[in-house]
This record gives C-alpha cells, structure tokens and sequence, in this order.
C-alpha cells in the first residue's frame, strides 16, 4: 500500500496549489504582479476552511502572510522591505514556478506509465533465512560501538528566547481608524499611521483596515498623485460632508 503525504483539501493539494489554481484561474502568468493579484481570493478560500490541522493550517497561514507582504507592497510602493522580507516574496515566487514545473512533468510521467508496465515481478524463490554473524561481532566491540555513537549524539543546547511583541489586530485599526475620522470628518492616512513614527506592520495593517472600510461603504479616499499623502473622509450620513 503507498501512503499519501499531501493532505487533500477540497479541489486541492496544499496551499502552493491552491495559488497555482487561483493564478491560472485568471490567466495569469507567475509573478510578484499576479500572486498580488490573487491575493484577497486565497484569504477568502482558507477563511472558510473548516477542521484543519495545525499543521496543514500553519503552512497556509505562513503563505498567507507572505502574499500579504507582497500586496502591501504593491500598493504602498514606498514601503521598503527588509531583505529577508524580499527574499520571502521571492522565494514565494521561485517555489510556485517549481512546483507549476513539477505538475507539468507529473502529468508526462502518468503518461508514460499508462500505457504499458515498466516494470514485471520477479518469480518469488523460496529464501531459507541464516543468521551468519560476523567474527568481528563480539561483546567488547560491540560496546565500543554503542560508546562512539553515545559520545556523537547531539548535545542539547537551550534555544534562545525572545519576547513576540503584540501588533495591532486588522479589526482593532478599523475601529481606531473611523473613530479618528468621525471626530475629525475627515483625515489624512499619515496623520493616523506616520512612517517616522509607527512600526511597518502597524502601517501595513492600518492600510489594510482602511481598504476594508472602503469596501465595506463606511469612509472614501481620495489619493491627487502617486506617493501623495491619502485623503480619507466618512460616509456616515449622520455627520456633515466636506
């Protein structure tokens, strides 16, 4: 019997699968541009996925996060990435074209073993087992031997710790970010998340959170040039436009 190990979640294997699908769903060819693009659509799928392990989820989530990053960047173009934040988008990347190479090569190789056998069993003959020990196999080398390999064993070695600083969850800026509008009818996004003063992820999640008030019809934005500061104004019936 051959043992299976991929998990198999809905209409895919895995969370490079479910990108791939998203990507090619939209005819799209593998970039930073396109996996930015599909972005929203892999939250949405693994948002309402149900009774996953905390393995397979972790690996979702990490995806999660690194498809995130690379939104963010595509839209906040002067946002600046450390290196190994580069690197996880690009590694993303390389990772999605091996795999989509792979896909490709496994479908040939089916191919090939459908239409005839490779390999034919040999006639089973009938083995009388003997155990035959060495000369060499005697008390005392066997007890140096077992003392080579418990002098090479890994010594254990304390792992150092550090302490995960809280960040501002995604509902938390929303809610930060209307009363601050509705207070002051309107607001400009620097004013609520400064790029001299606040954490990148802080910026990062306050952007998200004032798209989602966008979509969900509560403020609008108003942006003259590429880079300028955004103007961010309530739709609140209840309070004055200006």
């Amino acid at each position: 019997m051959s043992e299976k190990f991929s998990t198999r979640i809905g209409d895919f294997e895995g969370p490079l699968d479910l990108l791939l699908q998203l990507i090619e769903k939209n005819q799209l060819h593998i970039s930073q541009v396109s996996i930015a693009q599909v972005a929203d659509d892999y939250i949405a799928y693994i948002t309402n996925l149900s009774n996953l392990p905390k393995r397979e989820a972790a690996d979702f989530l990490v995806i999660a996060s690194t498809l995130m990053l690379i939104k963010s960047a595509s839209l906040l173009p002067s946002l600046n990435l450390l290196p190994e934040e580069e690197r996880g988008a690009e590694e993303l990347e390389l990772r999605l074209k091996l795999y989509q190479q792979m896909q490709t090569a496994s479908l040939d190789i089916k191919q090939l073993f459908d239409h005839q056998p490779v390999f034919w069993p040999l006639p089973r003959r009938n083995y009388e087992p003997v155990f035959a020990p060495s000369a060499e196999l005697v008390v005392d080398n066997l007890t140096n031997v077992i003392l080579k390999l418990l002098a090479a064993l890994p010594k254990i070695s304390n792992l150092p710790q550090i302490a995960v600083k809280r960040v501002i969850s995604l509902q938390e800026a929303m809610e930060k970010l209307i009363q601050r509008i509705e207070r002051a009818l309107s607001l400009k996004f620097n004013d609520f998340a400064p790029r001299n003063r606040a954490e990148k992820v802080n910026i990062i999640v306050s952007f998200l959170g004032m798209l989602e008030l966008v979509k969900q019809g509560m403020i609008e934005v108003n942006q003259n040039a590429h880079f300028e500061d955004i103007d961010m104004q309530s739709l609140n019936p209840t309070l004055p436009r200006y």
